[in-house]
């Protein structure tokens, strides 16, 4: 299974939508990384901003930062990854992309 390319040409035959998700799958874990970055990057620096106006202790930058990261790139990821799952049931048949089930 570490294969990704003959993973795919398993699956081919009886998936016929399985490339476009894993390469949907793969854009979607990405951009969450990119926007865990982007998110503890913009919040560390804009308390070091901050900082100098309102006065709290340096070891809670890394804190807030990290965790408003993480709940960014959580949701981001998440209606990512939700986004392609109803694509590939769309082309699967399973049911329509404009009428998402709840899971």
């Amino acid at each position: 299974m570490n294969d990704i390319r003959r993973l795919k040409d398993q699956q081919r035959e009886k998936h016929p939508g399985f490339d476009a998700y894993m390469e949907c799958m793969t854009r979607s874990l990405f951009t969450g990384l990119a926007s865990f970055c982007l998110g503890f990057s913009g919040f560390y620096f804009a308390q070091k901003i901050v900082q100098s106006k309102i006065r709290y202790p340096q070891q809670y930058n890394i804190l807030i930062s990290t965790l408003a990261a993480t709940v960014i790139g959580y949701e981001v990821t998440s209606k990512r990854t939700k986004s392609c799952q109803a694509a590939w049931m769309a082309v699967e048949d399973k049911h329509s992309i404009l009428k998402e089930k709840d899971y």
